[in-house]
């Protein structure tokens, strides 16, 4: 029977084959988005699940407030590892990555600038399962001045010819060559950290010998043993605070325990499951930017709407043939059919529309799918499928989406009176018609949502990326690595000054828009334990010229006034939160230096509030030191707007003549600064393709709407056109009920965008007023789309001749 079945499915399909190929069109695009967001999901969860005892391994973070100074820290310090392997037998492995900017990397003639160098402890590769090519897991960090090279890294030094283990690469400028010890795979996407290069810790000893348990630098990884109690763990680990962590902070100050605790004080140190870091972390100094899992839960939202949106879609064209299928389904009721049988009959046809929809579904998954990753910057493949829980998603796609889809129809179409059916015309009741409405109105109320949250997200990042930060960001050429001048620095930069088109230059340790940089500070003659945690930034003398930052009191730093080199300069916000009306003058001490001894700095200045660090914050407390001798950083080259690439070939020029050791490295900062809000950019990129899905689908969902209603209303149009009602008027007919439904469905997805809105802008500090346009041209977009949808077969109606409609009811 199954087989008759079929056979009868194929021929209807074929007979109606216009609705049948738009049934298939709308349900593959909509699988196509949600196998597309399934396997960006996919990729969300799957971040650091390679590792074969990844349930067993932590990170430890910082968080809390210590004097009015919040702490929230990704990074803790060089003794806490080696400390928890001590003293808790609990703690299988506890190992630390640090990552300290760019080293200049040689073999013979090739040298490169490498960002991607991370310095860890001999039992990295024990922990984690970066599979090693070449080299003992075990042994390959065992001594200083080892290295493990990637494939792609051992390729950029090596080619493919040269076996790389035991060949001597030189880092900066070190009489000390690195040896090759091991080769790695590349990295996988889905780690929430990447490097070329793993470089053995025990080979910066000498440089951190000083670090104390308040210094935070270093991630710090632990391995539990299987069955270990997680809350006992965190107890006993946050038991060293008192131990080794408060001394170290109350000798710092040099205070006693009682004068410097406060109630309101708190220092506790996080285990966070390793699985957690990519999707819910928000510490601050992460690895790399991480992501969100309020992202992923509405984007599954909004594919499972998207694919009910497009079964929906399909109950309205179903319904759209019922006149078609009415003396069908009579006919075969008096030849013996039960309801059941017919029942099977429908949800065959509809089974059979849903493999036919996933089999072009996954055809265009095949195809966008490049567009897409390039879209977003991500490296999805339809092979993620290609796994048990890839092989259900697909079954249950195909049988849910089935039954969905053709139950209603199926349960309506095999209900049919046959004696109505062959006596007359086929006419259904209000509530029929309501649940088509109602339908119809769903997809709307849906495409509006998702079109009004693609404009305020899309919004939020173009106001985040040209909001006037305080200094102008924009020619600002940023050359990497100016320590490589050496003592040559003054001199390059004097030479670039003579091009006419470079305004201005100067160097800094840090670039605005990312100072994290910070110490303690207190003012000078008043208790250390009124201190003022404060982001320290190293700048040259042409800084505020440079960056076009203002000045608001007293001076900047002067080449020809030696005292300088010890005075500092601080902004508004600093002044504002140490209660100084007139800070210039006042003298600043820091506590504590490597030497452990007291500095104090005259306040020369204050500038003008900047956003020195990204949007998510507010403007901080900043203080600003003059930069000493030629340390590494950034060149900042402030250039013309015209003939930038020649300036820059300019650029790179005159820094050959200086050195021939470090490569010219440069970019642009506002390009720098707009990569910061790419999860921004990528989230109203996905919602932006989401919503012109939506909106097709929902405009194909009126073609039934309207096919229906048309057909129903044959005679009331062909009397209308015999009373001498015009075209326009026929038209309007028809648009009104249109209207009134998008009008509808436009007030309630406004209340629910924005409530979503307002949410989500929560996380900004800085952040959009919703604005009436974001609803309102959503709505205007889908009413013009669904009236021009609607248009022709309206018009197709409305020129009916009357005679023969009247003749036809």
């Amino acid at each position: 029977m199954t087989g008759s079945f079929l056979k009868i499915a194929i021929r209807i399909l074929y007979k109606y084959r216009s609705y049948t190929l738009i049934n298939i069109f709308a349900l593959a695009i909509g699988m196509t988005s949600s196998i597309i967001i399934f396997l960006y999901v996919e990729n969300e969860y799957s971040f650091d699940r390679f590792h074969t005892n990844a349930k067993q391994i932590y990170r430890i973070g910082i968080r809390g407030n210590v004097s009015g100074n919040e702490l929230n820290h990704a990074v803790t310090s060089l003794k806490l590892a080696p400390t928890l392997i001590k003293e808790f037998p609990e703690v299988k492995r506890a190992m630390r990555v640090g990552r300290f900017g760019a080293w200049l990397v040689r073999y013979n003639d090739i040298k490169h600038n490498e960002d991607n160098i991370i310095f860890t402890d001999s039992t990295f590769f024990e922990m984690f399962s970066f599979p090693l090519v070449k080299g003992d897991p075990a042994r390959v960090l065992d001594k200083p001045e080892s290295i493990v090279l990637s494939r792609q890294a051992a390729q950029r030094y090596f080619g493919t010819e040269t076996d790389p283990i035991g060949k001597k690469l030189r880092i900066e400028n070190d009489s000390t060559y690195y040896e090759v010890t091991g080769i790695m795979e590349d990295v996988p996407q889905n780690s929430h950290m990447h490097f070329d290069m793993v470089a053995s810790l025990s080979t910066l000893y000498k440089y951190f010998s000083w670090s104390t348990w308040i210094m935070n630098y270093f991630y710090t990884y632990i391995e539990v043993e299987e069955g270990t109690d997680e809350d006992q763990l965190k107890e006993k680990v946050n038991s060293l605070i008192e131990k080794y962590v408060a001394p170290a902070y109350y000798k710092m100050l040099n205070l006693t325990e009682s004068e410097i605790k406060r109630a309101d004080d708190r220092y506790e140190f996080i285990l966070q499951p390793l699985l957690d870091i990519h999707l819910k972390s928000d510490f601050e100094a992460e690895f790399e930017p991480a992501g969100n899992t309020q992202y992923v839960y509405i984007f599954t939202a909004i594919a499972l709407l998207i694919l009910i949106v497009a079964c929906i879609n399909f109950m309205n064209l179903a319904t759209a043939t019922t006149a078609n299928r009415a003396k069908e389904v009579g006919i075969r009721k008096i030849a013996g059919s039960d309801k059941k049988v017919l029942m099977q009959q429908f949800l065959i046809e509809s089974l059979l529309i849903t493999l036919l929809s996933l089999m072009m579904a996954l055809l265009l998954v095949e195809l966008l799918l490049p567009l897409f990753n390039q879209y977003i910057n991500l490296n999805l493949s339809l092979s993620q499928l290609a796994t048990p829980k890839g092989f259900f998603l697909l079954f249950a796609l195909v049988a849910i989406v089935g039954l969905f889809a053709g139950l209603y129809p199926a349960f309506f179409l095999s209900s049919f009176d046959p004696i109505l059916v062959l006596r007359t015309w086929l006419r259904h009741g209000s509530r029929s018609s309501y649940l088509r409405t109602g339908l119809v109105f769903f997809q709307f109320f849906v495409a509006i949502t998702i079109l009004a949250m693609t404009f305020i997200i899309y919004a939020q990042f173009n106001y985040a990326v040209n909001k006037d930060l305080g200094f102008n960001k924009d020619n600002l050429v940023i050359i990497r690595r100016p320590d490589g001048l050496r003592k040559n620095l003054e001199n390059y930069r004097n030479a670039v000054l003579k091009h006419e088109h470079v305004l201005q230059a100067t160097n800094t340790l840090s670039l605005p828009g990312n100072i994290v940089n910070s110490n303690t500070f207190y003012l000078e003659g008043t208790s250390p334990e009124n201190n003022y945690h404060l982001v320290f930034h190293l700048v040259n003398y042409d800084f505020l010229q440079t960056y076009d930052i203002k000045l608001s009191s007293g001076r900047f730093f002067d080449p020809a006034i030696n005292s300088d080199s010890s005075a500092c300069v601080i902004n508004e916000t600093a002044a504002r939160i140490m209660g100084l009306t007139d800070p210039v003058g006042k003298k600043l001490v820091v506590p504590f230096s490597r030497k452990a001894e007291k500095r104090s700095s005259e306040i020369i200045g204050v500038v003008r509030d900047f956003n020195f660090q990204p949007l998510e914050n507010p403007v901080g407390a900043l203080i600003m030191f003059l930069i000493k001798g030629n340390p590494e950083g950034y060149l900042t080259v402030k250039v013309a707007s015209e003939e930038k690439e020649k300036t820059i070939e300019f650029l790179q020029t005159e820094w050959e003549k200086f050195t021939n050791v470090y490569p010219f490295v440069y970019f642009f900062l506002d390009d720098q600064l707009k990569e910061h809000y790419y999860d921004i950019r990528k989230t109203a990129r996905i919602f932006l393709v989401l919503s012109v899905i939506a909106v097709f689908i929902a405009c194909l969902g009126l073609v039934g709407l309207i096919s229906y209603t048309t057909s129903q209303r044959t005679l009331e149009i062909g009397i209308r056109k015999a009373m001498g009602a015009s075209m326009l008027k026929l038209l309007l007919l028809q648009y009104r009920e249109i209207v009134l439904l998008i009008g509808l469905s436009s007030l309630i997805a406004w209340i629910l965008v924005y409530f979503l809105a307002t949410s989500w802008l929560q996380d900004f500090y800085y952040r959009i007023t919703l604005s009436p346009a974001y609803f309102i041209i959503a709505m205007l977009i889908v009413l013009f789309i669904a009236l021009v949808t609607i248009s022709r077969q309206t018009f197709l109606a409305a020129r009916i001749n009357p005679g023969q409609a009247i003749k036809y009811e």
